[in-house]
């Protein structure tokens, strides 16, 4: 069976497959119908009981009030912890869901202008998982108010931190979204657009150690669009170590009133 459909945005169950017509009496073809709905329940029925699938989803649906910077270890939504918050000069808070179907929405802002202490910024993680050579994939749904205000690789998130060479996004004040590996940095050749809700996608759907990132934004993309495939090598071909990673960090051009939203942050993993 197609299993690796599970782990792929741009196929069943993530992308409706084609629609059935009982023409009496029906014609079901197996790639229509029974593979990928059966693929896609045995995971989701894996899932529930944690027996082959872990699914982790935070929809920062517990809410918080603005007004006491959180420190490290302090909880993050359900499911993540703070890990970093440079010099207690970041707050985070729960703001509106302006958008239908948002479930909950974080924003980290500052409480002073300027670079707000440099260093590491404000970070969030949960964690580590090894995978090994499993399927997995991770999902993040933002949008930040002001990309000009970034530092360099101001916002990075993934499965793990800049350091780990794990794969991840990053953005800062270059212009565009770029991704990361153990190889460095690639530009993804699209922009980012300021106050665009924008989700993010990072998958191996194969366990052949082939890293995918996809893309969508609101309003401009229907669908997950994929941006770059990347063949991993030694010694980061098994995943002993990933956890959903997600930093925070400004420039000194940035305001008090500068933030990121986080709508929420997800992955899917096999046992």
């Amino acid at each position: 069976m197609a299993l690796s459909t599970c782990f792929d945005p741009l196929a069943f169950p993530f992308v409706r497959a084609q629609t059935y017509v009982d023409p009496n009496p029906p014609a079901v073809l197996a790639d229509e119908f029974f593979n990928p709905t059966q693929d896609a329940l045995a995971r989701f029925y894996g899932a529930a009981v944690g027996y082959s699938t872990s699914l982790v989803n935070d929809e920062f649906v517990l809410p918080r009030a603005f007004g006491t910077p959180p420190a490290a270890g302090d909880q993050f939504g359900q499911e993540l912890a703070v890990y970093t918050n440079q010099g207690g000069n970041f707050d985070f808070g729960t703001v509106s869901a302006s958008v239908a179907g948002m479930h909950g929405v974080y924003e980290i802002n500052g409480i002073a202008n300027g670079d707000r202490g440099a260093g590491t910024g404000f970070g969030v993680a949960d964690a580590a998982r090894n995978v090994g050579q499993m399927r997995w994939l991770f999902r993040q749904r933002l949008r930040v108010n002001k990309y000009s205000h970034l530092a360099t690789n101001g916002l990075v998130l993934g499965i793990g931190t800049l350091s780990s060479n794990n794969p991840v996004w990053i953005a800062d004040s270059s212009g565009d979204w770029q991704n990361y590996t153990q190889d460095g940095a690639n530009s993804a050749a699209f922009p980012t657009v300021d106050d665009q809700w924008i989700t993010l996608w990072i998958g191996c759907k194969d366990a052949d150690l082939r890293i995918r990132f996809y893309y969508m934004r609101d309003g401009v993309d229907v669908s997950p669009v994929l941006a770059d495939t990347y063949l991993l090598t030694a010694p980061h071909g098994t995943f002993s170590s990933i956890e959903r990673t997600f930093r925070y960090l400004v420039n000194n051009t940035a305001l008090a009133t500068d933030y990121v939203q986080v709508d929420n942050i997800g992955m899917i993993c096999e046992r």
